[in-house]
Order: C-alpha cells, then sequence, then structure tokens
C-alpha cells in the first residue's frame, strides 16, 4: 500500500475529477454540461475521499496477500460508490435535486464507480511495475557499487589477515568471519535491509579498516537500544562510512575521529556520520565519494519518496553527513 501518500490522494482526486468530467462531456446526455460535472464531479469525490482513508486507515493493516488487498479495496470501491449513490438518492429526490428514476440516477453512479475502479486499477498495476523495475535498478546498483568497493577492500583485509595469522591468532579468526559476513551481504545486493543489519555490517566493516589504521582510526559510537524496527535501503549507511574513512580519516597525518549517531527525533530517526578531515581539504567528495552520495540518495527515494533525506556538510574541519528517515508507524 505505498500509494497511501499524499501523492497517492492527489491521484485519486485527480481521477475523480477525471471521471466527472468525462462523464459530463458525454454527447446527447440531458442537461447543461457544466451541471452534470458538478454533480457527477460531488459523487466521485464523496466516493473516492472516504474509501480512500478507509484503506489507508484501515485496510492497509490487515495481514493479507497484496493481490488480494488491492482486489478487496477495489471491491470495496465499488460497492462504497452505490451505497453513496442510494443515500444520495434518497437524500436529495424528494427536494427535487434529482429528477429521474431511482434506477436510472444509480446506474450512473455505478457507471462512475466502474470508470473509477477501472482506473485506479490500471494506475496501480503501472505504478506496480514502475516500483518492480526501480527495485531491480536499485538492487542492481547497490551490487554495481558493492562490486566498486570490493576489490581494494579485499586485498586490504586479506593483507592485514595475513599479518594477524602470525601474531594474533584469534583476532585474525574474528576478522576472517567479520570479511566472510561482509562478502555474504554484497553477494545478496539486496535493495533494503533491516537498520540492525546494516549496522552490523558497518562494524564488521570497521573492524577491517581498523586492522590497516590501527590507531589512527578512533570510532565514537553514540547509538541507544533498542533500536526501531526499520528497514533501510541497502548499503546507505555503510557508504557514508566508507567515505569518512577513506576521504577523511585515511587522509589525515595522524588519523582521527569517527563518530556515528543514531538517534530518533519525534518521528524520524537520524543517522548522522561524522570524521575530522585532513589539513587543506577542499573537496571531501572527491575520488568516487560523490558518486556514493549520489547513489545513497537515488536509493533513499526509490524507497521513501520525499520522506528521505541524506544531507552533507563540512564544519570546522570534519565532515558530516546525516540521514533523516521516517520511522514506521506504530500499532
Amino acid at each position: 500500500m505505498t500509494g497511501c501518500r499524499v501523492e497517492g490522494l492527489l491521484i485519486c482526486i485527480a481521477l475523480a475529477i477525471g471521471v466527472a468530467a468525462l462523464l459530463a462531456v458525454a454527447p446527447g446526455a440531458p442537461g447543461s454540461r457544466w451541471e452534470r460535472f458538478g454533480l457527477f464531479g460531488f459523487f466521485a469525490l464523496w466516493i473516492v475521499l472516504p474509501w480512500f482513508l478507509l484503506v489507508c486507515g484501515v485496510l492497509r493493516r490487515w495481514q493479507m496477500r497484496a493481490r488480494a488487498k488491492a482486489a478487496l479495496a477495489l471491491l470495496l470501491l465499488f460497492g462504497w460508490s452505490l451505497a453513496v449513490g442510494r443515500i444520495a438518492f434518497e437524500l436529495m429526490a424528494p427536494l427535487g435535486v434529482i429528477d429521474v428514476a431511482r434506477g436510472e440516477f444509480l446506474l450512473d453512479i455505478a457507471m462512475v464507480g466502474g470508470i473509477l475502479v477501472g482506473s485506479l486499477s490500471l494506475a496501480g498495476w503501472q505504478a506496480s511495475r514502475l516500483w518492480h523495475w526501480r527495485s531491480r535498478s536499485s538492487a542492481a546498483e547497490a551490487e554495481a557499487w558493492t562490486a566498486r568497493l570490493q576489490p581494494h577492500f579485499l586485498f586490504n583485509s586479506l593483507n592485514g589477515i595475513s599479518e594477524l595469522v602470525a601474531t594474533d591468532a584469534a583476532r585474525a579468526e574474528r576478522m576472517i568471519e567479520a570479511l566472510s559476513r561482509i562478502l555474504r551481504a554484497s553477494m545478496r545486493a539486496e535493495a533494503s535491509v533491516p537498520l540492525r543489519s546494516e549496522l552490523a555490517l558497518v562494524r564488521d566493516y570497521l573492524a577491517l579498516e581498523s586492522m590497516r589504521l590501527d590507531t589512527r582510526l578512533r570510532i565514537r559510537w553514540e547509538m541507544a537500544e533498542p533500536l526501531p524496527a526499520l528497514t533501510v535501503p541497502a548499503l546507505c549507511l555503510q557508504t557514508l562510512v566508507e567515505n569518512a574513512v577513506r576521504h577523511g580519516i585515511a587522509r589525515c597525518p595522524g588519523g582521527g575521529e569517527l563518530c556515528i549517531t543514531v538517534r530518533e527525533e519525534g518521528l524520524r530517526l537520524a543517522l548522522t556520520v561524522a570524521n575530522d578531515l585532513p589539513p587543506g581539504n577542499d573537496d571531501p567528495q572527491s575520488d568516487g565519494a560523490g558518486m556514493g552520495l549520489a547513489s545513497t540518495r537515488a536509493r533513499l527515494r526509490d524507497q521513501f519518496g520525499l520522506n528521505a533525506s541524506l544531507e552533507t556538510a563540512r564544519s570546522q574541519g570534519r565532515y558530516l553527513a546525516r540521514l533523516s528517515l521516517p520511522l514506521p508507524k506504530q500499532g
């Protein structure tokens, strides 16, 4: 039910007005076209708006297959259109506003409902196809981004592990396990993952980078438990952390601090990555970081629309990247 947003409501209203306009200009229909447009528009909106609230407020929460839920929603739309027509006729016919027989009036209202059902079915089908291809595109983009990361990261990690084998076998074993988890996650190339899985991937990545940078990489976490049950685009946080390490801390002569903050702010979740920058660095998005940010923004837009954002800023020798995501509604 991704249509339960402002965009979905506007589409329903536009379809209702369009159906009313179509019926109003039908050739051979009696009466003024403007009168018919006003009457049909009034009924179309009374049909669509309560139905939209019912579907998004009640039906959306039901645990059903997506297709079954969509079919039930369309059936409710047609049934509600007949109910609105019957109620309107009983109220308006005694006042002389409606001067046609009940059967003919209900037939007209059924026509309005039928056209609305057909229009919304077609719009929903087109939207589902578009969402399908956009999801596949996002997964392919995440896979391509992961493939770009693997060669240099894998080489550095294996070199670090090989050095640890002779000096600290236990830590080497932990690093091999961390590397295997990262590779397993990258091979799945999912479009979205649970927030907890994304944070676990970041921890494994930082553990491996700590082998290379040692004390030059100082990590600080600011995160409260329990974490919200939120699904995020795959690699959205890992990309920001990798940019912070590669283009910031790794280039600082004395290293630097990386701070990762996960905090709920009302109905939103803020994930912030802040890192020190090398002296004189005027382009924190060089060498591929800009492409990574653009990829992350695109995948955020695919999953959350305009409800999520990625903002970056540079202040006092530090670079900040802030993800703002909508939290799922409770209940």
